[in-house]
């Protein structure tokens, strides 16, 4: 986990360095700077990856004990060692022949903040020369170059005469403590040195111990040398006990300065590093490509599978064994595949939590390669449950609205393949619908609750004590009981649930024109509190339902119209109205649906709004006609001819008939009459038709919203689609339940609102309407479609708006336009201006051919043809250059 730092930290570090990670016994080689691999003469990829004792197999001190587990022995006390001088044989050089070098290793800890060792620094002291010319007896065994070879060695000695209190450092020794080479030590102020605290009371006491008992000391401490700087070394003491009396102690000292600043940026690096990873939003992994067994997981799989990463990799086949039935032989071969073609891959699948519900996974594989061979796959694990459980929810909106668009399709049918589609997405959950009459609930579609329990609970009033459900439909409001053994509001209910192990139960009300028609029901084996995103889909799951049972309802009305007035549809073909002058409202039958497509409003639906769907050709006529009438108090029927608008803008031609009433003093109050289309007839579909139609419609944006039945223009999102996302920039969970005042890209200062304003004041449909949209600083144009939709008794209840991007269609008739209008200059000019100059050329060239001038005449008309000539020319260049520009 820290090799991505260390060829950072090993490249300016002098000391030929090794880094290996405390897996005993194996000793994993992770790093090597350029000074180790020169003194081996061993290439990078010969060490990196291998066991320490694997790379260097003939090594004797691997074999012979004390030295062959100094390694363990570091993981088990935490001290640092030291291996004696060890021969190693190189490689043979290009002449075949083979050099020997003499090593000193030593072992040190690196250790986190924790105080656990994370990895070992292993550096080597090359002393060849010294070990070969002790082992020929050569002059190079003097004192003088055993001290130059410790100062390259940067190692001192020191002595402390206890009989005579003298101290003696050697040069390196001064030199390390950064002191003239004349400073001779003072007996008491050596200490002086050491860094005051800690460093300080450690050396003391380990000289006191090495005189009193003949202790052994080997320390790494930081001391203020000489010119004021703190640095790190390592000291050593040995003392000499002669009859019972330290007589003197005496030691070396060196500078490992260079050595404890690496060992401190590795730890550095390690914490940064696992800072990193225990931060990242998903769970970092690293596993073996062959077993899958996991090395290595990251604290977050606690935060999103409720597992301990102690736990995970307790087990080789945590992995395997955790990955939901379903889904475990498809994801592990297909990531068995992937590895053995040494591909990096990402996969979706279910996971189990620790508490039993389900997890979707998306995980982003790498193979790692050594020597052409996948050894180690290394992976991020990111929970993707939401956008799955959305997913997953459009489709079975999908399904079920086109479902229940369908007439022939009970609807137990369509509410049954609802409600099991929640409970696919909500895994060990029950769900129910309870229909809500006469201040009593019954079921509607319960396919998972044991038989036993909904017939207990089937015709129970509501209340404020009703359980969930009863609560919800008593107080027109989710409610939410985690701990149904606990909660007050199922006092009298518990024991019809208790004994089925239902603990927990969440119930949002199904709310049709402020009235509880239905509520859903959401149980647990367990006790649970919902999350965040779980909120918003049960509130999402109630408002699919509040449109499956309206359009249901509004369907089953619209049929029970059509069977009372089927025999007169049938035999008259005509729209009967019934007109009150006195309030100026039009009741219509339900004929005028059928013959025009219009929907009036039954709450108000002035002559106006009927001479507005006249013919303009016809108007003054047919109303002068019945103003006429009207007046005339012997006048009891009127009838007229005119052509009449269709809601798809076509005129039917008509004829009216209408008998007057009047009131004692002859003044006209009511008019009953018929228009009888003489047409062929096209009957157009009912909007609620539409309306599903839109919704499970994506090529364009659609937007559902519910209009408040007291003020037609506050609006609240119910529904919008995923082209409304890709246009907009809104997802939906920004907008559903808002305004659609809330869409920011809309500039009513760019745009005709104006239309759009009296169309949702007036409840009138508006086409074909563009508007300007900005998002992200790029202009869009949206062709509009604004749609009311009202209920079977004429209560607008809803609008829908379908947007759809014209953007490149407008940019290309631009570009045509502009287009056209330079091959319009073009054509001008060339029947218009080059016509001039011609003319001019013509005549000159017939005044020369044809009349007798002289020399000054003649030479004055050439003139004026190369002036014409070149004004010719100069047009016919405009005109190219015009061609090529277009």
């Amino acid at each position: 986990m820290i090799d991505q730092y260390q060829s950072q930290v090993f490249k300016f570090l002098p000391a030929p360095s090794m880094v290996v990670l405390a897996d005993a016994p194996k000793f994993t080689i992770v790093d090597v700077n350029d000074a180790y691999v020169e003194v081996v003469r061993m290439g990078r990829d010969e060490l990196i990856g291998k066991g320490f004792y694997e790379a260097f197999p003939n090594n004797p001190y691997n074999r012979v004990p004390p030295w062959n587990n100094l390694l363990e022995k570091l993981v088990a006390d935490g001290l640092p060692n030291q291996y004696p001088p060890t021969k190693y044989i190189l490689s043979p050089d290009s002449e075949g022949r083979q050099e020997i070098k003499y090593l000193i290793a030593t072992n040190t800890p690196v250790r986190n903040d924790a105080g656990e060792i994370v990895c070992i620094l292993r550096t080597i002291t090359d002393v060849t020369e010294v070990t070969m010319a002790r082992q020929t007896h050569s002059p190079f065994t003097s004192e003088k170059f055993l001290d130059e070879t410790l100062r390259v060695a940067r190692i001192g000695s020191w002595e402390a005469d206890l009989i005579n209190e003298v101290i003696n450092w050697s040069d390196v020794a001064k030199e390390i403590h950064e002191v003239p080479a004349d400073y001779q030590p003072g007996f008491l102020t050596t200490a002086d040195f050491y860094l005051p605290g800690e460093h300080r009371d450690t050396f003391m006491q380990a000289v006191q111990e090495a005189i009193v008992h003949g202790k052994l000391f080997d320390l790494e401490l930081i001391i203020l040398t000489g010119r004021g700087r703190q640095k790190w070394i390592r000291v050593t003491g040995k003392a000499d006990i002669v009859e019972g009396i330290c007589t003197r102690i005496y030691g070396v000292v060196q500078d490992v300065h260079p050595r404890k600043m690496v060992e401190q940026e590795l730890v550095q690096s390690h914490r940064q590093f696992e800072s990193l990873v225990q931060t990242v939003d998903g769970i970092v992994w690293e596993a073996n490509a062959d077993t899958f067994e996991f090395s290595f997981i990251s604290d977050q799989v606690e935060n999103i599978l409720g597992y301990t990463p102690a736990e995970w990799l307790a087990s080789p086949s945590f992995w395997q064994d955790h990955i939901h039935p379903d889904d475990r032989e498809r994801a592990v071969r297909y990531c068995h595949i992937e590895t053995r073609e040494m591909r990096n891959h990402a996969f979706d699948y279910r996971m189990l939590r620790a508490d039993g519900s389900l997890v979707w996974i998306k995980d982003v594989v790498s193979v790692i390669r050594e020597d052409g061979k996948a050894v180690a796959l290394r992976g991020l694990m990111v929970d993707i449950t939401e956008a799955k459980r959305l997913e997953n929810l459009e489709h079975l909106e999908k399904t079920v609205l086109e479902m229940n668009a369908v007439k022939v399709t009970p609807l137990a049918e369509v509410l049954d393949t609802y409600v099991r589609g929640v409970e696919a997405m909500f895994p060990h959950s029950k769900c129910s619908l309870l229909a809500v009459r006469n201040k009593r609930i019954y079921s509607m579609a319960s396919p998972s609750l044991p038989q036993g329990y909904v017939d207990s609970i089937n015709g129970k009033p509501i209340g404020d004590r009703a359980g969930s459900c009863g609560t919800s439909a008593y107080l027109k409001q989710q409610v939410i009981v985690s701990d149904i053994a606990h909660d007050p509001r199922w006092d009298d209910y518990r024991h019809l649930a208790l004994p089925h192990n239902l603990l927990a139960c969440w119930s949002p009300p199904v709310i049709l024109d402020d009235e509880v028609v239905a509520t859903f029901a959401v149980y647990y084996h367990r006790i649970a509190v919902p999350a965040e995103d779980e909120l918003k889909v049960i509130e999402r799951v109630a408002s699919i339902l509040k449109v499956i049972l309206e359009n249901r309802q509004k369907s089953e009305l619209v049929e029970n119209v059509n069977e009372r007035y089927e025999y007169v549809n049938r035999a008259t073909n005509d729209a009967i109205y019934d007109w009150d002058l006195v309030h100026d409202h039009i009741e219509w039958g339900d004929g005028f649906f059928r013959l025009f497509g219009h929907e009036p409003e039954k709450n108000n639906y002035p002559l106006a709004r009927w001479a507005e769907r006249v013919h303009p050709a016809d108007l003054e006529c047919v109303s002068k006609s019945l103003e006429v009438e009207l007046a005339d108090p012997q006048v009891s029927k009127w009838s007229a001819d005119y052509r009449f608008m269709r809601s798809d803008g076509q005129y039917a031609y008509v004829e009216e008939i209408g008998f007057i009433r009047r009131n004692a003093s002859g003044t006209a109050v009511r008019m009953i009459g018929v228009l009888r289309d003489v047409t062929k007839a096209r009957q157009e579909e009912h909007e609620l038709k539409l309306l599903v139609s839109v919704i499970t419609n994506t090529n364009d944006a659609v937007l559902i919203a519910e209009s408040d039945q007291r003020d037609v223009s506050g609006l609240k999102i119910l529904y919008v689609n995923a082209a409304f996302t890709r246009i907009t920039g809104y997802a939906s969970e920004e907008v559903v339940g808002k305004s659609p005042a809330l869409l920011k890209g809309f500039s009513p200062a760019r745009n005709d609102f104006d239309s759009l304003q009296e169309a949702i004041y007036t409840v009138q449909p508006l086409k074909d309407t563009t508007l300007r949209f900005t998002r992200d600083g790029e202009e869009f144009f949206i062709n509009l479609a604004l749609l009311p939709v009202a209920n079977v008794r004429g209560v607008h209840t809803h609008w829908i708006a379908i947007g759809h991007d014209v953007t490149d269609r407008l940019r290309y008739i631009g570009e045509i336009e502009e287009r056209n209008h330079k091959l319009q200059e073009i054509a001008w000019m060339q029947s218009h201006v080059i016509r001039a100059p011609l003319a001019r050329l013509m005549g000159l060239i017939d005044l020369i051919q044809n009349y007798q001038h002289s020399d000054v005449e003649r030479h004055e008309l050439l003139g004026h043809v190369l002036t014409s000539a070149y004004a010719l020319d100069n047009i016919i260049r405009d005109i190219s250059s015009k061609t090529e520009r277009i």
